[in-house]
């Protein structure tokens, strides 16, 4: 991409990481940054009241943000949304990888 004459572009094709996949389903049901900090944390495992202390926001305000992301997610609860969004999401992928050899 060196050289005289017009600025050239290159582009590279490959599948998205765990971090990248994870911040385009939080996208794709239209969470929110908040909510999809909080979602992440959920996925670690972490109760409200660690979340609480790591994003600084009230209990109340994390359970504000889990209602909508239950909401927008169609889910009722942290482990269905914990067991919907690896239904969804990973175990197709892990399925797929099975079948090809991937890894």
């Amino acid at each position: 991409m060196d050289g005289p004459g017009p600025a050239r572009v290159a582009v590279a094709v490959e599948p998205a990481g765990p971090g990248e996949h994870i911040a385009l389903v939080m996208a794709a049901h239209g969470l929110t940054p908040r909510e999809a900090e909080i979602t992440g944390l959920v996925l670690h495992g972490r109760s409200t009241a660690e979340i609480s202390r790591l994003t600084r926001l009230s209990p109340y305000t994390v359970q504000e943000h889990l209602t909508s992301v239950f909401d927008k997610t169609g889910v009722r609860g942290r482990r269905d949304l914990v067991a919907t969004l690896f239904a969804r999401h990973v175990a197709p992928n892990m399925l797929k990888d099975a079948e090809t050899g991937g890894g």
